[in-house]
């Protein structure tokens, strides 16, 4: 990849036209997770805040959209690895790290 190359995105990749949730200033405390939701699955999040904690038990947390779909956010430890679920009770989607 040449100079010129690094600063252009790939013609498969969309600009995001949505406005910012929030005004995000990162310092040594802040973490920022970037969560890919599968292809073609429901918006039900898109544009949305979710505050997630996470419990002894491993749970981040529970909430339900306007959709009227309930999700169960948590997370836990396969050996080496830590991997976070995202379930969807309508469709039993899941989301892990490959």
């Amino acid at each position: 990849m040449t100079a010129e190359e690094g600063g252009k995105s790939q013609p498969q990749f969309v600009k995001d036209q949505c406005e910012l949730l929030i005004d995000l200033a990162l310092s040594d405390s802040t973490e920022l997770w970037l969560i890919q939701w599968p292809y073609k699955q429901d918006l039900d999040f898109d544009g949305q805040e979710v505050s997630l904690l996470l419990d002894q038990d491993g749970t981040l947390g529970s909430f339900s959209r306007i959709s009227g779909k309930e999700y169960e956010v948590f997370s836990f430890k396969c050996q080496d690895v830590d991997a976070t679920i995202f379930a969807s009770s309508a469709s039993e989607s899941k989301v892990v790290p490959s």
